[in-house]
Order: structure tokens, then sequence, then C-alpha cells
């Protein structure tokens, strides 16, 4: 048998900052992460909102599975795949984001994060005064293309992501991840993870496995729940030594 371990980043392996690329994971929390993926019993996957190539090289640990953009873009030993339905959104959401820079210029704080496959728009640093124009913009941009559903809104921690409106989510990528490497042998999942974006994957793997959440919420379908960013790096050292972990309930 073997575990995977499947990660997500922002929230889990680094600690929520202000701006997306303040976000580094340092070099003592990359050795565990080597660690663990270098033990015969595990294998490790990052699942991110991020783009693929940005959550490589901020994680940097070859040999293992990255899935960028919730899981659009997959890339792993044997594996690199972009799904074809979001590679076509690809004009549409350069569209959205052109409109938005230019609804929103000269707010101070606001991100427009081009992720190619998807959008981010931060307002983490917005001054709280300027968010109703936020509120105010952003459906309005948005609203023509909700209504000829080309695009699907999720909400995450001070971010709005724009995707293309494709049945396909963190949960979806992780079981497909989960048939391409569970053939002939048997797969026990370990997912964790902070984000509205995780509860998808937190209910495509109930009852099967670990789903963890960091942080506790009362809305969450994650089984247990780990403090902080912190205690998740507990756990996977109490993976590979072995030593019982207590969950507390989500």
């Amino acid at each position: 048998m073997k575990y995977i371990l499947f990660l997500d980043y922002d929230g889990t392996l680094t600690p929520i900052v202000k701006k997306p690329g303040l976000a580094v994971l340092s070099k003592s929390r990359r050795n565990i992460l080597k660690k663990i993926s270098q033990n015969p019993h595990f294998l490790v996957a990052v699942v991110s909102g991020r783009m693929l190539s940005d959550l490589k090289r901020r994680v940097g640990i070859p040999g293992i599975y990255y899935a960028g953009n919730h899981g659009f873009e997959i890339q792993g030993p044997k594996i690199k795949t972009v799904h074809p339905k979001a590679r076509q959104a690809i004009p549409l959401l350069r569209e959205i984001k052109s409109k938005l820079q230019k609804k929103l210029k000269g707010m101070r704080g606001i991100i427009v994060e081009d992720k190619i496959l998807t959008l981010s728009l931060h307002y983490r640093m917005v001054r709280s005064k300027d968010f109703g124009r936020i509120k105010r913009a952003f459906p309005e941009i948005i609203r023509p293309y909700l209504k000829t559903n080309k695009i699907k809104i999720t909400y995450g921690k001070k971010v709005f992501e724009i995707r293309p409106n494709v049945e396909w989510n963190k949960g979806r990528a992780v079981l497909w991840l989960i048939k391409k490497l569970g053939k002939g042998i048997k797969i026990l999942p370990i997912y964790i993870g902070d984000d509205r974006t995780d509860e998808d994957a937190f209910s495509a793997l109930k009852n099967w496995g670990a789903t963890i959440r960091v942080g506790k919420s009362k809305k969450t379908h994650a089984e247990h729940c780990l403090k902080n960013v912190k205690e998740v790096y507990l756990f996977i050292e109490s993976l590979l030594t072995a030593e019982l972990v207590l969950f507390s309930k989500g």
C-alpha cells in the first residue's frame, strides 16, 4: 500500500501573506517535504490555485506531483496534462483581465493575478473604504460572462477566483491523480488544505483516507483539523516517525 499526501500551498505549506509573491517556503520546511517524498511508502502532490510554473518554482522538489490552477494543469513523473477546455478559455480570460485592470485602475492594494488558465482578484490589501468600489465593479464586469455560462466564480481568502466554466476542481483533480497513480496498488489518500477550494477535495475523499483542514471551520467537509501551518509540518514529521497523531474534530 502507498499513501498519497495531497497538500495545498498557501495557508497549508506557507502562512497566508498580504501579497501572493511573499509566500515563501523555508529551507527547513522544504527539507521535511523532501524527506517524505523520498520515503518509499509515500507519494506527494501539491495541489494549489497557483499557476503550475509558479508552484513548481516555489516548492522546488523534483519527483513529486504538482497540480496548478486548481488541477487544470498537472505534472509529475510520467504525467503532464492540461485540461483542454481550460486551454480554450485563455482568450476569454485575457479579455476579462483587461476589463478588470481598466475598471479598477488606480485602486491601491488590488492585484489582478493572471494565471493563464484562471484569474485571481486579490483584495487583501485594499482599504476597507475602497471595498465598495470592488463590490460594484466586479459583478458589473463578470455578469455577462456568467449569464452565458462562460465562467464560474469561486471565493477564497480575500480573493475572487475566475475560472472557465468546466466541471473540474481540486476534488476531481485529486481523484484523477489517484486513478493514474493507483494502478495495481492500494492507495490511501491524505489531503491537507485550508481554503474553500479545498472543500471539493474533502468532499471527494469523504470516508476514504484522511481529510484535514488547517484552521477550524464549522462548515468544513474535512474529518480532522490542524491549528496552523506549524502543526502541518509536525503532522508530516509524525508520519515519517510513525508517532501516534491525535486529531481534533474540525
